[in-house]
């Protein structure tokens, strides 16, 4: 029941506005240094200290990541925080979360769990006219692949590559000259698996999101 609360509470925050896109660092870290953090610097094999510890810690009564991205229901975490959990007595300790922090919790998994956010001026500011992804080849590919880019004019571009797990595990800057323009992507250090990438570009002082791709790596 309490699942079917949640889910419904999720729905209609994603119907109001489908960009409304939780940030780590602002949104989610908080919480947990303000509850969390003090038990929770490695015990039963979780560490909420910091993205890149939420992201890798596997907690001890259930075997596996605390955190699934897009996943909310099956993230341990997030059935530790909710009553009745499977293991165990509901975290944190010294009193329950809001339901608002909660149902954030929850909305930041399911979209995917990230580090870093999607703005609301980045989503406004899409203009696949002036630009393009255009995919990247090979795909899989091993080490190396290529993204292209397409240009209306010359402009400073930003490509960040992110794990399934939400951490960024690449990024590269530059500038391209207008036209079809190829970014070279080596993952040799990564191992296999899917990765996503996202391309903004600059347009004046404004970041402009252009898309998102999924690639496969395969060793």
């Amino acid at each position: 029941m309490r699942s079917l609360f949640y889910s419904v509470v999720i729905l209609f925050l994603f119907s109001i506005s489908a960009s409304a896109q939780i940030d780590y660092n602002s949104e989610i870290q908080p919480i947990f240094n303000n509850s969390c953090t003090s038990c929770h610097g490695g015990t039963s094999g979780v560490t909420l200290s910091s993205y890149s510890a939420t992201m890798n810690s596997t907690g001890s009564q259930y075997g596996i990541k605390i955190v699934i991205a897009g996943n909310a229901d099956g993230s341990p975490l997030v059935d530790k925080i909710e009553p009745n959990p499977t293991h165990g007595s509901q975290m944190p300790t010294n009193g329950t979360l809001s339901s608002d922090e909660i149902t954030k919790i929850r909305q930041w998994i399911a979209q995917g769990a990230n580090e870093v956010a999607t703005s609301n001026e980045e989503e406004e500011l899409q203009s696949p006219t002036d630009y393009s992804l255009l995919g990247n080849y090979p795909n899989p590919f091993n080490p190396s692949t290529t993204i292209q880019l397409r240009l209306k004019e010359s402009a400073e571009y930003r490509v960040s590559i992110y794990n399934v797990n939400g951490q960024r595990v690449a990024s590269m800057l530059g500038r391209a000259s207008a036209g079809t323009q190829q970014l070279n992507v080596n993952l040799a250090e990564q191992p296999s698996g899917i990765y996503i990438y996202r391309v903004r570009v600059m347009q004046g002082n404004k970041s402009v999101f252009i898309g998102s791709g999924k690639m496969t790596l395969v060793k």
